[in-house]
């Protein structure tokens, strides 16, 4: 397994978030209609970044 397929993977699911999730709930395209935008973008990158560790690292146990 490589990680690239697994980063992708987790940075596309942040367009989830960002465009269909966010403004269901009133915040806005990719939530900027909160007060700090940038710190929640940042953080949503971050956790799908993680997420896709976590893809990464099930792929090579199951290998």
């Amino acid at each position: 397994p490589t990680f690239l397929p697994a980063f992708i993977l987790g940075i596309v699911t942040v367009g989830a978030g960002w465009f269909l999730l966010a403004p269901g709930m009133g915040a806005g395209w990719a939530a900027s209609k909160l007060p700090n935008p940038m710190l929640v973008r940042t953080l949503n990158l971050v956790s799908h970044t993680v997420f896709a560790v976590g893809l990464f690292s099930t792929a090579l146990l199951l290998r």
